[in-house]
């Protein structure tokens, strides 16, 4: 069992540790925060029996085996490369980091230090990322032509708010641009039978607000086997979220791609221990049929539980295969594309 310490104490951090409580994979064994309200709520909430005012001081706990990073977007790389030197796992929100040189650094001491280090992508956790790998493999639409993939919702503008805050890495590409942007690099790798590609292409247009970030942001992405995605993300626009493929014999449609069988998502307090998880589901529009096919993906724990569960599964692996090095190394190239098409810096 692995004991975790969980570095921040924002709203995403909370949904992990109310995810934890449904497995025996591992423990929140600490929380550290600079905000001692913050913190408080965990320990009130969750029981968690270790607190810390000083992020430096998880990495001086010798019981905690990984660490959960949390924090705002620009203190990943320094904090998630000081951990690795401590001898900690790693689990990293997304976006990794602000750019593809800080990620590589910190797979370099990920590697140097011999520890596991995988970027906080959940939903690839999930079930249903290996069903909808299974059609498209499957022909279950023929050949991949066309991938659309979108994430939006509208905040209400603050310029000292993390989601406009230039020097706090805001923006809809570095939130929630790096969903889209991994979904379609996965489709297009399961249509040519490998974990992933990278596109050839980057093309992008997009609103810049009066902080120097984006509110709202689309790219259109070329992949070396034709294959066509148009990705859009936005956080001032409730766009929705969906991801349709279009083949040559159909479509398959993902209705809830990023957040399937999280009730943990939404509560505000901890969920009761006999939780039921809601199921999910990918629908198939054959050309030949008028009528949609159904394809059910049950659940038995929540989608931050399937995360957590992930990395105790592949921690002598160093890496896990939803989101290896690799992986993350190319969606941080392909954002940092994007943010340049964009016009904005960081």
């Amino acid at each position: 069992m692995l004991n975790w310490g969980v570095m921040g104490a924002g709203g995403i951090a909370y949904v992990f540790c109310n995810g934890m409580r449904f497995t025996d994979s591992g423990q929140i064994l600490a929380v550290a925060s600079r905000t001692q309200s913050k913190m408080d709520r965990f320990v009130n909430d969750y029981g968690i029996p270790r607190q810390y005012n000083d992020y430096a001081d998880l990495l001086t706990d010798n019981e905690i085996d990984a660490i959960y990073i949390a924090t705002i977007h620009p203190l990943h790389a320094e904090w998630a490369i000081k951990c690795a030197e401590a001898g900690k796992h790693l689990l990293v929100e997304k976006p990794i980091s602000m750019n593809r040189a800080e990620a590589a650094a910190m797979v370099d001491a990920a590697r140097e230090n011999d520890v596991f280090l995988m970027e906080a992508f959940m939903y690839r956790c999930h079930p249903q990322i290996t069903k909808m790998v299974e059609l498209i493999q499957d022909g279950a639409i023929g050949e991949v032509q066309v991938i659309r993939a979108t994430f939006g919702y509208r905040s209400g503008f603050n310029p000292q708010s993390r989601i406009y805050n230039h020097e706090m890495g805001g923006g809809g590409i570095l939130d929630i641009g790096g969903y889209t942007a991994s979904m379609a690099r996965k489709i297009a790798g399961a249509a040519a039978n490998k974990p992933f590609l990278d596109p050839i292409s980057v093309k992008g247009n997009g609103k810049i607000g009066p902080t120097g970030v984006d509110h709202i942001a689309a790219a259109t992405l070329k992949f070396e086997n034709d294959i066509i995605a148009e990705i859009i993300c936005a956080v001032e626009c409730s766009y929705g979220s969906s991801v349709i493929i279009y083949g040559t014999d159909g479509t398959l449609t993902i209705p809830n791609p990023w957040l399937p069988s999280s009730p943990c998502r939404g509560a505000k307090t901890p969920l009761p221990l006999d939780t039921t998880f809601p199921a999910t589901q990918l629908i198939v529009q054959s050309s030949e049929s008028r009528e949609p096919t159904e394809v059910t993906i049950t659940a038995d724990r929540d989608l931050f539980t399937y995360e957590a569960d992930t990395v105790a599964a592949h921690i002598a692996d160093r890496q896990a295969p939803a989101m290896s090095w690799d992986d993350t190394l190319g969606n941080m190239q392909l954002l940092d594309a994007w943010l340049a098409e964009v016009g904005v810096v960081h």
